[in-house]
């Protein structure tokens, strides 16, 4: 029996997803597991200053980095 895999996202998007671009419109790395992304993000932050969230993207089911968002 042959196994079905899951539906890779074409390289042209529909819509815009946030969740997956960079401002400047560019897919934003993935990363395999969440403690793989928690771990860039540390990295990030060790070396840059920069807080950053992992986080698992509905575009492409991998995980990414991001700023995070603050309710002030």
């Amino acid at each position: 029996m042959k196994r079905r895999r899951r539906p890779t996202p074409s390289t042209k998007p529909i819509g815009r997803v946030a969740s997956h671009f960079t401002r400047e419109g560019t897919p934003k790395s993935p990363y395999r597991t969440e403690s793989e992304a928690k771990s860039a993000a540390q990295l990030a932050w060790t070396l840059n200053g920069v807080d950053l969230n992992a986080y698992r993207c509905d575009y492409c089911f991998q995980w990414h980095i991001g700023k995070r968002f603050r309710d002030d």
